[in-house]
């Protein structure tokens, strides 16, 4: 996982890829679609330190309780960049035929995604019966698969409940479900109101890796092309910070194929994931040459 100054580094570079030349006499509007999610803090960082604005960006962000609601929002024809999780950014990718792509990885790590339980669950087993949440169609749905079968809960005796983010932590405390699964904060807040009567079962070590990935519309691309080509990013930006950005082929493709596998096995999309038609990296390519390995293999 990249650290907090590289995470924010990286973040400027997706967002200055946007931004007019120096000394350009209006800032660029741009809207920026994101959720309450510790994977995003680098966003409010540059925000509050003004890093959008200097880089010549009037950054409007947009607060949506998940990367899957973010989405329904973006279809419509709304923002310009949305940040999301992987599962939602596979499974928009297909629905709208392709009328989006990935134009960057922020960040990935494991432990930023939770299992927040009631104290009675112990162990995944205790799980058998009861009723767990997420927001289905987000990277918790592939958690809780991952999580439920790795540990040999049968998945049919388990009821997932389709919650938003932000209505997770009453719902637990107040007992309506045993445990759901999601990312930070949304876990340490529950801990907060309910210490009484919550705890971490686990984070999805072991079970799946979680990420942030930056998308836009087709339609933008010309503009980040024009724009990535000034040199206003590499103001923004350090070379580990640019390499952190970087379409790999090793465990970003490891990650995406698993999650493609699942997703086909769980009927959410019919096609493997062909990287070459998911990932945008010609704004990146703009920037320096080093950032971009060529595409790995479909799934």
């Amino acid at each position: 996982m990249a650290g907090k100054t590289t995470m924010i580094a990286a973040v400027a570079i997706a967002a200055a890829a946007l931004a007019t030349p120096a000394g350009a006499q209006t800032p660029l509007k741009m809207t920026l679609f994101g959720q309450p999610s510790v994977n995003n803090d680098s966003i409010w960082l540059a925000l509050e330190r003004g890093l959008y604005k200097a880089e010549g960006l009037d950054v409007t962000y947009r607060l949506f309780p998940s990367g899957t609601t973010a989405f329904q929002s973006f279809q419509t024809g709304q923002g310009d960049i949305v940040m999301t999780g992987d599962l939602p950014s596979v499974q928009y990718f297909f629905r709208s035929n392709g009328n989006y792509r990935t134009i960057a990885a922020i960040e990935r790590d494991a432990k930023g995604y939770v299992v927040i339980a009631a104290k009675e669950i112990a162990k995944p087993q205790d799980l058998v019966g009861k009723t767990i949440a997420t927001r289905v169609g987000s990277t918790g749905s592939w958690f809780i698969s991952e999580y439920l079968k790795k540990n040999g809960v049968d998945a049919s005796k388990v009821t997932v409940k389709n919650l938003d983010t932000q209505v997770l932590p009453a719902a637990l405390c107040g007992g309506e479900i045993a445990a759901f699964f999601i990312w930070q904060p949304i876990g340490s807040r529950t801990l907060e109101i309910c210490p009484d009567k919550a705890h971490q079962l686990s984070d999805a070590t072991g079970y799946v890796q979680g990420y942030l990935v930056a998308g836009a519309r087709p339609e933008y691309f010309p503009v980040i092309l024009a724009l990535a080509a000034t040199g206003v990013t590499a103001r923004s930006s350090s070379s580990s910070a640019m390499a952190a950005m970087a379409v790999v082929n090793g465990p970003v493709r490891h990650d995406f194929c698993s999650l493609s596998h699942w997703a086909r096995e769980e009927k959410l999309t019919d096609q493997p994931v062909d990287f070459t038609k998911l990932t945008w990296p010609d704004g990146l390519r703009a920037i320096s040459a080093k950032l971009v390995d060529a595409p790995p293999p479909p799934c």
